[in-house]
């Protein structure tokens, strides 16, 4: 059982990241990559605390102390949960810093909807659409009142984040 539930939180552990990056970072132009760079920068932040907190241990060691009131870095650490809620943090902040200013480097592109799918997330289902032209292929999840269909072509407009990524802010039908 021991050796079981290690995996069972990996498993947990990236099922999260896969679920939060297309929410998050779905209609961003190579947003897997900034969802790893938030996971990266999660664990350093989850790894940094440890630190932290082993050296704030050290600093107050004392021999006998009382288990009921010792202070919140002598008591044993809860590693699922910490990397769980750091690598989250991350990936939030990574795409909050990304998506948050304008700043100001639009663009207009033609693309065309070449599929139409949805991705399960918890308990519902996200309609998404895979657009392409000659220099490749993004994601945009279209809002509630749009409709598409397959070879249709539309005018997409991207806008560069802070961090370099760009992100699809709108799709309209193509006047032809």
């Amino acid at each position: 059982m021991r050796k079981i539930l290690p995996a069972g939180i990996l498993v947990i552990l990236i099922s999260m990241v896969s679920q939060m990056g297309f929410i998050l970072n779905a209609d961003v132009i190579d947003g897997h990559y900034l969802t790893l760079i938030g996971v990266v920068i999660g664990l350093c932040i989850g790894v940094l605390y440890f630190i932290y907190r082993r050296k704030q241990s050290l600093k107050y060691m004392n021999v006998i102390f009382n288990l009921d009131k010792r202070p919140w870095y002598q008591q044993p650490p809860n590693y699922p949960m910490t990397f769980f809620f750091s690598i989250l943090g991350g990936m939030i902040a990574v795409s909050l810093l990304n998506n948050m200013p304008d700043t100001g480097n639009r663009r207009v592109e033609i693309y065309k909807v070449t599929k139409m799918a949805e991705r399960r997330i918890r308990y519902d289902f996200i309609e998404y659409l895979e657009l392409t032209n000659e220099d490749g292929a993004i994601t945009y999840r279209p809002k509630d009142n749009q409709s598409f269909s397959i070879g249709q072509e539309v005018e997409v407009t991207i806008e560069k984040g802070l961090l370099g990524f760009s992100q699809v802010l709108n799709a309209v039908p193509r006047n032809s």
